[in-house]
């Protein structure tokens, strides 16, 4: 008859002879194991320091390819935009340097600044509808016709009368053109800051450079796409009114959610709106510019080197 010790003397050996396979088995593939690890280790070491290298030389490329365009830049715009007043359309999250970077280039060119017009979150947002259709309303310069459209897309028309000019389009009264902005103000919608030293009335730009800000790093929400709407009826008004606009931003600017993408996606807009979507970069500045003067021979172009992008710059640069 079996007994409890039998069986405990059992189950005590089988554990043994587990556990002297385990210390066996692991002592015979201890080495080649370590072995393939410490290789793999080594290569993805080797990639990592190429890749470093590798961002390193891009990133000198780009220097220097900026540094070029910053040189240059003055030489290849000199005159394009010879008596053009330009007035500046950003939003509040439009990098701050982006406004500052391109003065100096749109001066070589010869053009003159006529202020900046910050656009307020609340013109896209869908609660101020009835602000802006009574808002409109109540300001409509004389002369002016306003589209039939949506409030926003009437508000942007109304705000191109009275800060723009083109060859098609009579200039409005001085003291209207400053009601218009003063009751768009007044309503958080925009803000406009003249150019110092400028005259106290408003001075009507005959061309319009919109720098909008990069997209979000995730799809847009409905919010963000209303927002993106009111953007690209205030570019589109802007560029029928005027002798052009170009919508410039930095690289993301093209990704989705951006308004350059946007723009560039809504194909009824691009074929009159110019767009660069690398104006951060010296190279990008230059296309700047020369997009607005092809603007004024009525061209149109998309640049950068983003999605949609036809070319870094404008066939003039080649000149």
């Amino acid at each position: 008859m079996v007994d409890f010790r039998y069986h405990l003397v059992s189950i005590i050996a089988v554990f043994l002879a587990l556990a002297v396979g385990i210390v066996v088995g692991t002592a015979a593939l201890n080495g080649p194991i370590q072995d393939g690890l410490r290789t793999s280790i080594n290569r993805l070491t080797d990639d990592k320091r190429s890749l470093e290298s590798d961002v390193e030389q891009l990133r000198g490329e780009v220097t220097a390819s900026d540094d070029f365009a910053t040189r240059i830049g003055p030489q290849l715009v000199a005159g394009e935009l010879e008596d053009q007043r330009v007035l500046l359309v950003t939003m509040p999250d439009t990098p701050g340097d982006l406004a500052e970077r391109v003065r100096p280039l749109l001066a070589d060119a010869g053009a003159t600044v006529t202020g900046a017009l910050e656009v307020r979150p609340a013109l896209g947002e869908p609660e101020q509808r009835q602000l802006l259709e009574d808002l409109v309303a109540q300001v409509v310069p004389a002369g002016v016709k306003l589209p039939s459209g949506e409030p926003v897309e009437r508000a942007a028309a109304e705000l191109a009368a009275a800060l723009t000019v083109g060859p098609d389009a009579k200039a409005v009264d001085a003291g209207e053109a400053q009601a218009v902005v003063s009751a768009f103000e007044e309503a958080d919608l925009v803000r406009f800051t003249a150019e110092p030293g400028a005259e106290e009335q408003i001075t009507p730009a005959t061309m319009v450079l919109v720098l909008t800000a990069p997209g979000p790093a995730k799809d847009p929400s409905a919010a963000e796409r209303q927002q993106l709407d009111a953007l690209l009826a205030l570019a589109a008004a802007f560029d029928g009114r005027s002798r052009g606009a170009v919508v410039a931003g930095p690289a993301r600017s093209a990704q989705a959610g951006g308004l350059v993408r946007a723009l560039r996606d809504q194909r009824d807009v691009a074929a009159d709106v110019s767009t660069v979507d690398n104006a951060d970069r010296g190279v990008g500045r230059v296309a700047v510019v020369l997009a607005l003067a092809e603007q004024g021979d009525e061209q149109v172009g998309q640049y950068g080197a983003g999605p949609g992008a036809s070319a870094p710059l404008p066939a003039a640069a080649t000149s």
